[in-house]
């Protein structure tokens, strides 16, 4: 952590005043929603708008980050959002019986503001750091993310207990505007333009043209599908550990929570893990060793029910594996993610990255629902050996065609040596 630049100090406060304020506030909605309906179909709404969004705005948001100035998109979202928290926070008070109507349009303008937020962000992040730097900031990225996701619901939950859910809007507000300034004093790199301009395209043949190179860079179109499949299995842990430790374990609310504390905490650790070593390989086929780590421990996470351990064996080495689920998942997603930056033209970062976005939030909802249905009949050790053992079999279906296509060794998918620090 030691030598942080002033500009890997702003991205950081963005990204934690950014992470932290929104989590609050999801958290906040959440219990709000359900302590006032009651009812887990008026909670499900919620959480499927956000992929309908998401889905609906890819080619917009492609669009818009590849032919306009990303600072002033990033500032407009900045400044939308708050008004939109702003107006939320009036309107909620003037007609408090209308709530739900309320939150869902907070929530759809929401999720509009961050697609192009997050997409921008990730697509300028080669304009705002160089060779090393960027592998280094997309890791502490994730580490001060994971912090402000495990810190958010704890003072979200204190919080929630002393003021009204219009406090919050406003709360939101000046980590939003925090998020602002430090966009502000962010310093971007112009890249060279063309000598002749370019015929600016419609809508549709913009997101044809983005979706045109995925298609012809069979490397990234391969982490892409992969990506995808492995968001769908790792649904396996998301909807089944909770079962398992809850009904099948019995396990405390406490030890629940401990566990799940781990994930958390794994992430932040792989993020500093990371930012302080050297890549000495490809980044996709270290991202892919890790991912087969991580498929072999998966198949291990029934064990503690085929024995019958003990409530506090149990809860200890579940805490362990989700910490080391939580590191191998920064060690597996940055690196490939740092990949993509370097080589994806700037031109055409925010439409691959926002079709990347969004195939990976359509398959983890379908997982969800796919592995919900099956712990419903199944023993979890039995899934959750399926699951792993279908990671296993992804990663080594993936590597071998990597391997027999030579993908890696391809004049556009190298890395300068020193970009991979």
């Amino acid at each position: 952590m030691k030598n942080l630049t002033p500009q890997t100090i702003k991205m950081l406060i963005l990204k934690f005043a950014g992470t932290f304020g929104s989590s609050m506030l999801s958290f906040a909605i959440g219990l709000y929603i359900l302590h006032r309906t009651g009812s887990a179909l008026s909670m499900g709404v919620t959480l499927v708008t956000g992929p309908v969004v998401s889905l609906l705005l890819t080619p917009f948001v492609g669009y818009v980050v590849d032919t306009m100035n990303h600072r002033r998109i990033m500032l407009s979202a900045q400044v939308v959002t708050s008004a939109a928290l702003v107006a939320f926070g009036v309107v909620f008070k003037l007609w408090p019986a209308q709530y739900y109507a309320e939150l869902i349009a907070l929530i759809i303008v929401l999720q509009v503001t961050d697609n192009f937020l997050s997409t921008t962000l990730t697509a300028s992040l080669v304009q705002l750091f160089e060779g090393s730097e960027l592998q280094r900031v997309n890791s502490l990225n994730q580490s001060i993310t994971s912090l402000a996701a495990f810190l958010a619901p704890l003072i979200g939950a204190w919080l929630y207990t002393l003021v009204a859910i219009d406090t919050f809007a406003y709360i939101e507000v000046l980590f939003e505007l925090t998020a602002l300034v430090a966009i502000l004093l962010l310093k971007f790199r112009s890249f060279a333009q063309p000598a002749t301009p370019q015929p600016r395209e419609s809508v549709l043949n913009n997101f044809k043209t983005g979706f045109a190179y995925v298609k012809n860079q069979k490397l990234i179109l391969t982490v892409m599908i992969s990506s995808a499949a492995v968001n769908f299995l790792f649904a396996a842990m998301n909807v089944g550990l909770s079962y398992l430790l809850i009904q099948t374990l019995k396990l405390s609310n406490q030890q629940y929570g401990l566990v799940d504390s781990g994930f958390a905490i794994g992430m932040f650790s792989g993020g500093i893990l990371l930012a302080a070593i050297t890549i000495r390989t490809h980044p996709i086929r270290f991202s892919y060793f890790n991912l087969f780590l991580l498929g072999a421990m998966f198949t291990t996470t029934g064990v503690p029910a085929l024995f019958s351990w003990p409530g506090w064996l149990s809860t200890a080495f579940f805490w362990l594996q989700s910490m080391l689920n939580g590191v191998l998942m920064v060690l597996i997603n940055t690196p490939a993610n740092t990949f993509k930056q370097r080589i994806i033209p700037q031109n055409l970062q925010g439409r691959v990255f926002s079709l990347d976005l969004t195939i990976s939030t359509l398959l983890a909802p379908i997982g969800t629902l796919v592995f919900g249905a099956l712990f419903d009949h199944f023993a979890a050790p039995l899934l959750f050996g399926i699951a792993g053992s279908g990671l296993l079999l992804l990663t080594l279906t993936v590597t071998t065609v990597i391997s027999r296509q030579h993908l890696l060794v391809r004049p556009e998918n190298q890395v300068p040596e020193a970009d991979q620090n």
